[in-house]
């Protein structure tokens, strides 16, 4: 048997195997797909705006060019009912999701999520996260961001002796000496006053400031006197004592109009006791003229 022969074979053997070697190491580089596990930014500026049977969540865009994948956000509640700590710590149960270009305002960059799952009078906290394609999502926001949804009314007319109850959040005025009134409208030679209408009831003009951006009530400030002069576009802040409960509520209102026979306004009433959040009137869906103001 030729020994150079066979050691011939055996080098060009190995040669072989070497080349299919290269091959298929060559085609697995090709088939390396990379693993998308970054996941989006957190969303910031989460701040919420308090409505009568609503809370909406507002937050910024994120920023994304073409390579990303931003697919949309997640918005959270704090569960209470669920073993936890507190809104600080969670736990947060997910409530819903809004794709990245779904309740969004180009001019402002800012997202929102309207909550109606919500009752007056009790507190809320809200979180929102990001998500992408690859199914990748960024923590929770930082901010502390708690609501406590309250009545609210628009367009009351209020002529002179009209007396006004806002715990009884129907939208009715009543007689100005009634036990239950809060306050009640006097007109003295055409121009409008509100007098508080019974002990309990403390009042502060707020200023030329639209009823949107009277966020909380002031601990102090009220009128001495117990009387304003109603001004067109003037908030007007109360400090209510109920009279059958003895509980402290807060109240305010806006002039909206002013004529020669009565004055129209609008308010919101704080059915939690004790608590002073008061921001933000109007259905965010209702077609009265808050929904300009309120949605960006």
């Amino acid at each position: 048997m030729n020994t150079k022969l066979i050691s011939l074979k055996s080098v060009i053997a190995v040669a072989a195997l070497f080349i299919m070697l290269l091959a298929t190491i060559s085609g697995c580089e090709e088939e390396v797909v990379a693993v998308d596990v970054t996941p989006p930014a957190v969303p910031n500026g989460v701040f919420s705006v308090t409505g009568n049977q609503v809370v909406t969540v507002y937050w910024n865009d994120i920023y994304y060019d073409e390579v990303d994948d931003l697919i949309g956000y997640i918005i959270y509640r704090f569960c209470p009912e669920l073993p936890g700590d507190s809104p600080e710590v969670g736990p947060y149960c997910l409530i819903a999701e809004v794709a990245w270009d779904e309740n969004y305002d180009s001019s402002s960059l800012v997202h929102w999520f309207d909550d109606y799952d919500v009752t007056n009078g009790e507190t809320y906290y809200y979180a929102v996260s990001a998500f992408d394609a690859a199914g990748n999502q960024s923590a929770l926001s930082f901010e502390l961001v708690g609501d406590t949804p309250r009545p609210e009314g628009i367009e009351v007319q209020m002529f002179n002796l009209d007396g006004y109850d806002f715990s009884s959040l129907g939208g009715n005025v009543i007689d100005w000496d009634s036990q239950f009134a809060d306050i009640f409208v006097e007109y003295d030679e055409n121009i409008p006053f509100v007098h508080v209408a019974r002990p309990g009831v403390l009042i502060q003009d707020y200023g030329l400031i639209d009823l949107l951006w009277v966020d909380w009530a002031p601990s102090d400030g009220y009128s001495n006197t117990g009387v304003c002069e109603l001004i067109e576009g003037h908030s007007y802040i109360l400090r209510i004592v109920e009279p059958l409960t003895m509980e402290l509520h807060y109240a305010k209102f806006w002039v909206y109009d002013i004529t020669s026979s009565y004055v129209e306004i609008d308010w919101a009433y704080q059915v939690d006791p004790n608590n002073p959040e008061l921001s933000t009137p109007g259905s965010q869906n209702s077609e009265n003229r808050k929904t300009d103001v309120v949605r960006f």
